[in-house]
């Protein structure tokens, strides 16, 4: 018999809009005579499945079952299709494993964890891994303009601490505008992080599992045509170049490489992950952030990955949905 499938989207970020792009590329390439696929839709309070018949379906949140046509449906797994709050922190994941649903992603406590961008960066380097100088500020708290320059120096990132996508992220090139970007990085989250600008070449690598064997992907090289690879970039490809498979050398590729599957096994992660760097002057990799779950929208990096790699969509969901379930 063919298995239910939830494949669910929305949320209560910025990245609402990308996240249901992202869940209609799952929903199409989804192997349809493996599982039978429902988009479910996340906004708040509100768990909704539109069914073919235009009815709106509340989804029971006791189970995670819907009942209509007189019968109840329940879901053999879950694949996560959100950016950010509250498929990306963990809180999604928490609930899934309240009521015994396996899921796609990370756990909720890798997912938590990589999500707090500050926590995330103190860990890995940890590891002896190469991360950018920061500082962190809760919301109300004091700060000295000049004292965090005087530590993080000029240009600078200021960026929300918990959030994606780049969204309520700004490039500070002057002390006076130090100020509106803190504020506007604090109307995304409660915690801002300011980071050293480092000159170089952003590089990503994507990570899955199957079979518990892991499997690197190639390499990407982002280009932005903007002053970062901010929201607008990232969602509009006049405005970005993304090289795959990025023209690096062959020690930099193993050394990324490696790089990337030492962090997704130190971090327990867990479905498709990717890892940003930026590659310096100096050919040395500092590590940004990484991505539990990454976009998967026509434009987005992974797909490209895939094509190149020779593996099709409706592959590689098959390949995450068989995971999940050899876990469970």
């Amino acid at each position: 018999m063919k298995k239910n499938i939830a494949i669910v989207t929305g949320g209560d970020s910025g990245e609402y809009e990308i996240s249901l792009k992202s869940a209609s590329v799952v929903y199409k390439h989804i192997d349809k005579n493996k599982y039978n696929a429902y988009l479910i839709t996340l906004k708040g309070k509100e768990c909704l499945y539109k069914s073919e018949n235009g009815d709106i379906i509340h989804v029971d949140k006791n189970d995670f079952s819907l009942f209509f046509d007189n019968s109840k449906i329940l879901f053999d797994g879950i694949f996560i299709v959100i950016h950010g709050n509250p498929g990306e922190n963990g809180k999604l994941q928490a609930y899934f494993d309240i009521i015994g649903l396996p899921y796609t992603s990370c756990d909720q406590t890798v997912s938590a964890l990589t999500f707090d961008k500050n926590f995330c960066n103190r860990l890995v380097s940890s590891f002896g891994i190469l991360v950018p100088n920061s500082v962190f500020l809760n919301k109300n708290e004091k700060y000295s303009k000049s004292e965090i320059i005087d530590e993080i120096s000029l240009p600078c990132f200021v960026k929300p601490n918990n959030g994606g996508s780049s969204i309520g992220m700004s490039l500070v090139e002057k002390i006076d505008d130090l100020e509106e970007a803190i504020n506007m990085a604090f109307q995304e989250d409660e915690g801002v992080l300011i980071e050293n600008y480092i000159k170089g070449r952003e590089l990503t690598c994507g990570i899955f599992k199957s079979d518990n064997k892991l499997i690197v992907l190639p390499l990407a090289e982002i280009i932005s045509k903007n002053k970062f690879f901010d929201f607008e970039a990232k969602y509009n490809e006049s405005l970005t170049d993304e090289i795959v498979p990025a023209n690096v050398t062959e020690n930099i590729e193993i050394e990324c490489k490696n790089i990337s599957a030492f962090l997704f096994k130190k971090l327990n992660c867990n479905g498709i992950v990717r890892f940003d760097y930026i590659l310096t002057e100096n050919d040395e990799l500092v590590f940004l952030e990484v991505n539990t779950i990454p976009g998967l929208t026509e434009e987005s990096i992974v797909p490209k990955m895939l094509k190149e790699f020779g593996l099709s969509l409706n592959e590689f969901f098959s390949m995450l949905l068989e995971n999940m379930f050899s876990k469970k």
